[in-house]
């Protein structure tokens, strides 16, 4: 099992959430496996509410599928499936934890100074997993609050 840090659009936190899917653009199935777990980072952009903070934790709990249904944000926009790579999920942790606020207790990020370059892209962090240790802090970040 990896822990892999996934950012997201803050509109669609709450339809992977009722849905249980997360989709990409691009397929992932060489990187994230099914057990791996993703933890959900809301981009800044458009965001409202969540934006620069950790949802939640999920795991994947499918192989990856094809979607051929409009599910997501940009694509009920569009009416056209353009995240047709998906996976089943399920949440594990739910909260909001302000990735700033834990950003000095954290090792993957090596450069405190570049934290944009570890939140870009499906796996982020450079296409790294995320070490367990710090998982566990995300997750203990995560249950110390409420929606």
């Amino acid at each position: 099992m990896k822990y892999w840090l996934i950012p997201i659009q803050e509109d669609d936190w709450n339809i992977i959430k009722t849905e249980k899917v997360y989709g990409y653009k691009k397929e992932l199935s060489d990187l994230i496996k099914k057990g791996d777990r993703l933890i959900i980072y809301v981009s800044k952009y458009y965001a409202k509410r969540y934006g620069g903070k950790i949802v939640g934790i999920l795991e994947i709990v499918s192989d990856w599928f094809i979607g051929d249904k409009p599910i997501f944000t940009e694509e009920r926009v569009v009416n056209k499936v353009t995240l047709p790579f998906r996976a089943k999920v399920e949440v594990l942790v739910d909260g909001v934890c302000d990735l700033k606020m834990i950003l000095d207790n954290l090792i993957f990020i090596e450069d405190k100074y570049q934290l944009a370059k570890y939140l870009r892209n499906a796996p982020a962090n450079l296409k790294r997993p995320i070490p367990e240790v710090d998982a566990n802090k995300i997750a203990e970040c995560l249950k110390q609050s409420e929606l």
